[in-house]
């Protein structure tokens, strides 16, 4: 694993750690964290990342502007700004390793693939893990009377697990630009595996039942007890997912 630095378009830089594949006719998958995460994702993205390998497939673990080690504000944060950020990382895998990209999003995460990598022919697969495609609903769940407040045009002080912190209303006031559904077309034909769980009280199942109809080669999996964030269920997560990308992609376990 090595740590890198990746520009965006507008000069940013966006911390990153990548694991070169085992396999040079692999692909690489790249990870997108949730709203108010870091690529580390607790830690968990190591131990999965060791596991992918032994598959022959690169990982890349990034954090978006404002978020972990990357440069910016999160106060800023929008949709449209984590969609253009993947797009940096996906030239950079594109330039570095040429391989196609497999592109797996975590939460909002999985909102930012749908925005930046929907129409990227360079992508040949999805994952989705607790994925919100109905914004409005997801933030408004999520941030109860807050919400209301951005969506009227204030900036608002909120509180979550990690602290305190600022957050201006570009951020819901952003969510009118993108059609979700028109990028979930755009996946068209390529490969889409959905990970959702049916007592998820940020992201409700129906977004993920709304991906899988729209996407004629999904897979979705529910499962019944995990939560938003698969807290007991982080190695059922990851093992499906594994199997997932055997399954449809072909990876081969390493002789090493």
């Amino acid at each position: 694993m090595k740590e890198i630095l990746i520009d965006t378009r507008d000069h940013k830089k966006l911390a990153a750690y990548i694991w070169e594949p085992t396999n040079v006719a692999g692909y690489m998958l790249v990870i997108c964290h949730g709203f108010r995460g870091a690529k580390e994702n607790g830690g968990k993205v190591f131990a999965f990342a060791d596991k992918l390998r032994t598959v022959g497939m690169g990982v890349v673990a990034f954090d978006f502007r404002g978020s972990g080690n990357s440069e910016g504000n999160f106060s800023t944060v929008t949709l449209s700004r984590q969609g253009e950020d993947l797009q940096a990382v996906i030239a950079y895998v594109d330039q570095a390793y040429s391989l196609p990209v497999i592109a797996l999003g975590r939460s909002m995460g999985g909102s930012s693939v749908l925005v930046g990598a929907a129409a990227d022919n360079r992508v040949a697969g999805y994952i989705f893990w607790s994925t919100p495609v109905f914004m409005h609903k997801a933030f408004a769940t999520i941030m109860g009377e807050d919400y209301y407040r951005l969506r009227a045009g204030n900036t608002i002080i909120f509180s979550d697990d990690g602290g305190q912190f600022e957050l201006r209303p570009d951020l819901v006031a952003d969510f009118d630009q993108h059609d979700m559904d028109e990028y979930i077309k755009k996946i068209g034909e390529r490969p889409a595996l959905i990970v959702q769980a049916r007592d998820d009280d940020a992201v409700s199942p129906d977004n993920g039942e709304h991906l899988h109809r729209m996407l004629p080669n999904s897979t979705l999996h529910i499962f019944e007890q995990a939560g938003h964030r698969f807290l007991e269920l982080t190695k059922e997560r990851e093992d499906l997912t594994i199997e997932w990308l055997r399954k449809n992609f072909l990876v081969q376990p390493s002789a090493i």
